[in-house]
């Protein structure tokens, strides 16, 4: 493990950023469409569903990921409500941003670009989904962050020892 906590902050960002917002596409469209007669079969679909989450929506995580960790350092946050805050706006921005980009690409125009057209089918589908989906994803994703950029800040453990030391 690295010693600010990057490898399990990413890890976090990606498999839970993709399970948030996964979940938030899945339940849009479970309440949209007609419910389904088995609980069994909601139960596989969701967990297929989160799966391909997972493969299309690791750049957007990553990314994301990593964009609210320089903003929230930036701005000086502490609080995981601060970042669960910062995470709902942020996300919307980078699913417009990265679901436009896909929109634009056609493989039969840009048949060298497969590789960016497959990167940016995660958010193009969130997009498309709705993109105001993107915000209690983001909202709890950065929630999560935040708790995990917490337990390893070493600048924050020293002002806390610093503060005990004092009393």
């Amino acid at each position: 493990m690295t010693r600010r906590g990057s490898l399990i902050y990413y890890l976090t960002a990606w498999i839970l950023g993709c399970f948030f917002m996964s979940l938030a596409v899945w339940t849009k469209d479970l309440w949209g469409a007609a419910r389904l007669s088995s609980g069994l079969r909601e139960a596989f679909g969701v967990l297929f569903f989160y799966f391909y989450g997972l493969v299309f929506g690791a750049l957007s995580a990553l990314i994301g990921g990593f964009l609210l960790r320089r903003v929230a350092a930036l701005l000086k946050c502490r609080t995981p409500a601060h970042w669960a805050i910062f995470g709902a706006i942020l996300a919307p921005i980078l699913i417009g941003a990265l679901g436009t980009c896909g929109h634009r690409m056609d493989l039969a125009k840009h048949p060298g670009f497969r590789l960016l057209i497959l990167l940016t089918f995660g958010p193009k589908t969130v997009l498309e989904a709705g993109w105001w989906l993107a915000i209690p994803a983001g909202a709890a994703t950065g929630y999560f962050l935040g708790r995990v950029q917490r337990a390893f800040d070493p600048a924050q453990h020293a002002a806390a020892g610093a503060n005990q030391a004092s009393a």
